[in-house]
């Protein structure tokens, strides 16, 4: 398993997102670094957990399900996934995800450079919640990423 490290601090969110877990599901060192850039300027208090591939994150996921130490480890509130991974890819792990009873409550935004209608309208009928394309400029990156937290972690609730 490959946990990264937990970001807690600051003001951004709200009390909702104190106890909240983001699965990154990146294979790229880069994005998550660009990822974890944004959660530690922003300064949330949402935890972050990498899986650098798919089957690293049907595994974690499995764990995390029979663990009863929930203060080791606990579901994410919400997954970041992109759809181009080693092994199993992106549309794979949706797939597995969405038709476990017990992970299909939990809310995935695809996190791709794809913008293919083709693989957009296959994450939707998968049961994707969202789909964003990464932005290549970092401004640009910084603004959906701010806009997806403060979505999912402000404007609704999660279960």
């Amino acid at each position: 398993m490959n946990a990264s490290p937990v970001i807690e601090h600051g003001s951004f969110g709200s009390s909702r997102s104190s106890s909240a877990v983001v699965l990154v599901i990146e294979d790229s060192d880069e994005d998550y670094e660009a990822l974890e850039r944004f959660f530690r300027k922003e300064a949330t208090q949402i935890r972050l957990m990498r899986q650098p591939t798919g089957n690293s994150a049907l595994i974690y996921l499995q764990e995390c399900l029979q663990t009863e130490d929930r203060s080791r480890v606990s579901l994410p509130s919400l997954i970041l996934l992109d759809l181009n991974l080693p092994g199993i890819d992106g549309r794979a792990v949706l797939r597995s995800i969405k038709q476990n009873p017990q992970l299909v409550q939990i809310p995935i935004v695809v996190l791709t450079t794809s913008n293919n209608p083709r693989d957009v309208l296959e994450c939707y009928q998968l049961g994707a919640n969202s789909y964003l394309v990464k932005e290549l400029d970092v401004a640009l990156f910084n603004a959906s990423i701010k806009t997806l937290v403060e979505y999912w972690f402000n404007a609704i609730l999660l279960p």
